[in-house]
């Protein structure tokens, strides 16, 4: 199967976007959880506070829709790839199918073929024999006349010796 990627620049924008969205939840949990804690400077602790939900929120605002987005650019051009090579194979099977039936036609019309030899064989074998029994027949009765009269002297001989 030899289909070419078409699309190249969708399935870099959808990578590029796809680790953009990774940065960004990335950035935003981090963030957020330096935040949350309160060790965001050395000598401020203050222990949980609340203002670190803001980054954690709005990476993940951001961040899941990059990965969504990039991932369904993906996707789109893997569709379209996946449809191209579908449509090829499915083109090939076409001529293979197209060529069998062909084989086959041709293949039935050498049996018809064949099968009218082999009966116009088999009628020449029949006269050939029947041609041989009439030539035979006047024959097979000299030797079947020939076997009685011997028969019969053989039969009067061993009437005289006994």
């Amino acid at each position: 199967m030899n289909v070419p990627r078409r699309y190249g620049g969708l399935r870099v924008l959808g990578t590029i976007l796809i680790v953009a969205g990774i940065v960004v939840l990335v950035l935003g949990l981090v963030s957020g959880l330096v935040l949350l804690t309160g060790n965001f400077w050395p000598g401020y602790n203050q222990g949980f506070n609340m203002v670190g939900w803001g980054p954690v929120l709005v990476g993940l605002a951001n961040g899941i829709p990059l990965l969504a987005f990039g991932a369904v650019l993906r996707l789109l051009t893997d569709v379209e790839y996946n449809s191209r090579a579908t449509l090829q194979v499915a083109e090939q099977s076409r001529k293979s199918a197209e060529a069998a039936v062909k084989n086959s036609e041709m293949l039935m019309k050498n049996t018809e073929t064949l099968m009218r030899n082999t009966e116009a064989a088999v009628r020449n074998t029949e006269t050939a024999l029947k041609s041989v029994g009439s030539a035979l027949a006047p024959a097979a009765a000299a030797v079947s006349g020939a076997m009685e009269s011997s028969a019969g002297a053989a039969t009067k001989e061993a009437g005289a010796n006994a």
